[in-house]
Formats: structure tokens, sequence, C-alpha cells
């Protein structure tokens, strides 16, 4: 039985965004590890009961201190040794640099998936550029390598990758996003809310765009335009971009928000809202709350950033806007003002996820990925 082993950094997003690819390479016949920093002990044994072998690296996901990388690198190396998978499947930057090297050294075959490109590349900062030389540098070391494939989840992401590293355009693929279930995420009507709602679900760092949406907020209040701004998320530890809890606090307690917390019942938020938006300012990939908001029939705002245009497009399934405030209010007056747009909005962008973004089409050609190797 051929082995193939995920490696990630945080145990939620893998469970959110890659679960379902997980237990069908199970069903397709390979035998799965999942090396990861497992805080949750739920996932865990969630994943364990479905017949995954789960290998807790507590790993650090941000820290940057040369230290803490080399201890993270040995255990991790330590870890995938034993396992000795026939594919290692790297997600996020950290796991690509310590994967990609243990890949490298012990030849290993190789699949990197870019989900965004995050901060590191689209950060101006001074330490983001000095990390991006660097890792930019690995990336192009590393794809000299025969038995490595690069997934992308839009094609700005795979276009930049290719001029970064000159590695050849067929070691590569977009695979949009983490697809949705649309067994699961159906189509519903827009709801009959008195006051028309707004949801935002994602971590709470400032790069999501949250405080935009609050200031956005008060610019229409001004105006008279009145709407609810459902906040519901995850909170980020040892993070320099995260938004300090008791910023979220005050801003519920000023009713500016309606704070969740974190929450499991995702779909049932999207339902019940009129208008689902993130402004996120940094290039990330194909955000999965725009995907599941589509299948359910919801018009989406958000800032024309990373992958964003792929599930959004301008004037047919929601507004694409400039990283602009004034743009973003307006915007969303005209979606809070005109339930017939977001009607129809809203079909469109259910029929987009049908054709671009249903599971079935992201996981077949995640397996065909895999495949490649066998020949």
């Amino acid at each position: 039985m051929k082995k193939l082993c995920f490696y990630i950094n945080s145990d939620w997003y893998f469970n959110l965004h890659w679960k379902e690819r997980t237990l069908a390479a199970k069903e397709d016949g390979y035998e799965v590890h999942v090396v990861c920093s497992f805080e949750d002990l739920n996932i865990m044994s969630d994943f364990k009961t479905q017949g995954i072998n789960v290998h807790n690296s507590k790993m650090s996901e941000q820290s940057l201190n040369p230290l803490i990388l080399v201890k993270d690198l040995i255990k991790s190396f330590n870890i995938i040794r034993v396992i000795n998978p026939d594919v290692l499947h790297c997600i996020t930057i950290k796991p690509c640099i310590i994967g990609g090297l243990y890949a490298k050294i012990f030849r290993k075959n190789l699949v990197m998936s870019f989900v965004g490109l995050g901060r590191v590349f689209s950060s101006t900062s001074k330490k983001y550029k000095i990390i991006r030389k660097c890792v930019s540098f690995f990336y192009q070391w590393l794809s000299v390598k025969s038995n490595i494939f690069m997934i992308f989840e839009h094609e700005k992401d795979r276009a930049d990758l290719i001029s970064i590293t000159g590695v050849s355009p067929e070691k590569t693929m977009v695979i949009d996003g983490a697809g949705v279930n649309t067994e699961e995420f159906k189509y519903s009507p827009d709801p009959q809310n008195t006051i028309p709602v707004v949801l935002f679900a994602s971590r709470l760092i400032w790069s999501k765009g949250l405080a935009d949406l609050v200031q956005a907020k008060a610019i229409l209040e001004e105006r008279g335009v009145r709407f609810d701004l459902i906040v519901a998320g995850i909170t980020v530890k040892n993070d320099p971009d995260a938004i300090p809890l008791d910023t979220i606090e005050k801003w519920s307690d000023s009713k500016i928000i309606r704070w969740l917390g974190k929450r499991d019942d995702v779909k049932y938020l999207i339902e019940n809202s009129n208008i689902v938006a993130l402004p996120s300012v940094y290039a990330e990939g194909v955000p999965r709350i725009l995907i599941e908001a589509a299948a359910v029939g919801r018009p989406s705002i958000a800032y024309d950033t990373g992958g964003c245009s792929s599930i959004v497009i301008n004037n047919l399934t929601g507004y694409l806007v400039e990283k602009n405030i004034d743009d973003l209010s307006s915007k969303l007056e005209c979606l809070i003002k005109n339930k017939d747009l977001r009607l129809q909005f809203g079909k469109n962008a259910h029929a987009r996820v049908n054709s671009h973004f249903c599971s079935k089409y992201i996981i077949k050609k995640t397996l065909g990925i895999y495949k490649r190797f066998n020949k």
C-alpha cells in the first residue's frame, strides 16, 4: 500500500480545508498520515477514528527564531523518516521549507500546495522582504527536482512562482481552492431579515479587513443605512497581526458588531445572512468562506487581492472592490438596498460553484497528481 503523508502547520486549517481530500485518498487505497501541530484533541481523535494516522509535530507556526526552526526541523524529519512516505504533500510555507528539504535530501516525491502566497510575498515590511528573498531562493533551488509538483489556488500565484523559481509549468497546476460539498451547502433564497445581515467569518487578524468593515458600517450609519455586522472568527495566538480580543469585545459592547466567537455552524450563519464580506488585504488563496457563501447563493464583497477574484466575479456574483473604504461602503450600500440584485448575484454565484468549485472536481484533480508519481 502506498503511503501518503500530509505535512501542515495547524490542525483547524487542515480539518477545514483538507479533510475531504484526506478521506478520499484513503478511499483510493493510500495509507494516509497527517503530520501537524494538533492543539485540538477532538480533531486528532476524529481523524484517528476515520482511519487516518496522526502525528503531533508540535511545530511553532509563527516563530522565526532560528533555534525553534531547527528544533521543528529535527522533530519533523524524525517523524517523516519513520513514516517513510511514497508521496509527501506539504501545505503552507514552513512545512514546504522543512518538508521540501527532507524530500530533496531523501529523494522523495514532493507535492507543495501554495494556499495563497500570504504576507511573506505581499508585505512591504523589511522583515518580510528579507524572508521573501530567502524563501524565493529556496523554492528556486527545490524546483529543479524531477519528482516535484506544485499546486496553486489561482493563476496569478502560479505565474508569480513560475517567474520566481523558473519551475517548469508542467510541474504545476491550479486547483480552485478547497472546494465545497454542494450536497451539504445547498442553495437557499435570500432570508427575510428585517435589518439586512452582513457576515464576516474568518481568522481574527487585521489583514482580513474586519476593521475596514467596522469603518464602513460607521459611514453607512451616518447615511441612514442600517445593517447587522455579524462576526464569527477564530482567535489567533502569537501572531503580530492578531486583532486583540479586547478590541473585538469593545466593538461588541458598543453594538458595532455582533460577536459570535468561534462557530462550527458556518452554513447556518451563511443561510441566515444576506451578504458575506471579506475585505482581506493580503495575497491569500481562494477563501473558503467565499466559496461556501456562493454555494448557498449569497453575494459576496471582497477586495481585489489574492484569489478572491476566482470566486467573486465583479458585477456578476458580487462586488470586487479596490482597497478603498469609501468604495467598500458604496458597494455594501448597493447590496443592502437592492434585494433583487442580491438574488441575481446569489444565483450566479451558486452556478459558478457548481461548475468550478465542487468538491468532487477538486478531489479528482488532487488524486490525479498523486497518480503521476506511480507512472
